[in-house]
């Protein structure tokens, strides 16, 4: 009987490493991988936005934001070949505040001590105006293939129709 059980232990062993090897438990995301680079429109950066990463069958999606040099960084996005949108129209009407410690003897946003900002370069708050088209994956036409692991990936957009 022992020795039944311990072959009832190597095959259930077996098993879990045949289920783990063969993608069990995998969703198709980029474990601990991250896709990074510059998002311009015109061959200039944008000042801020979003960076959609959706798979080619449309069942994952990641975002990541861009900061106000047009660098984005969308962490472990689907595996494979993907589509891409860029979404800034949420910023149209936003104000990036300053700091001003002119006012006061502080750091902060009004010259107190209380809570400052960071820089709006690295916020990404402010609007750049993109064609529509790009807002959404299905008709922006950017695609790229993610692999394992970090890469960058440069979203080069134009103003033309």
């Amino acid at each position: 009987m022992s020795i039944n059980f311990r072959r009832a232990a190597i095959l259930a062993g077996l098993f879990a490493l045949v289920l783990a090897g063969c993608g069990a438990g995998d969703n198709g995301l980029n474990k601990g991988g991250k896709l990074t680079g510059r998002a311009t429109i015109d061959g200039k950066p944008l000042k801020g936005g979003n960076v959609i990463v959706v798979s080619e069958n449309g069942k994952y999606s990641v975002q990541g934001y861009i900061n106000g040099e047009g660098i984005y960084t969308v962490l472990e996005p689907p595996l494979g070949k993907v589509k891409i949108a860029v979404q800034t129209s949420h910023l149209r009407d936003s104000v990036v505040p300053k700091n001003d410690p002119g006012k006061g003897k502080g750091k902060g946003i009004d010259g107190s001590r209380g809570m400052t900002l960071p820089d709006p370069k690295e916020l990404g708050l402010g609007f750049t105006a993109i064609p529509a088209r790009y807002e959404k994956a299905e008709t922006a036409g950017l695609t790229t293939e993610v692999k394992s692991g970090d890469q960058a990936h440069d979203i080069e957009l134009t103003s033309a129709p």
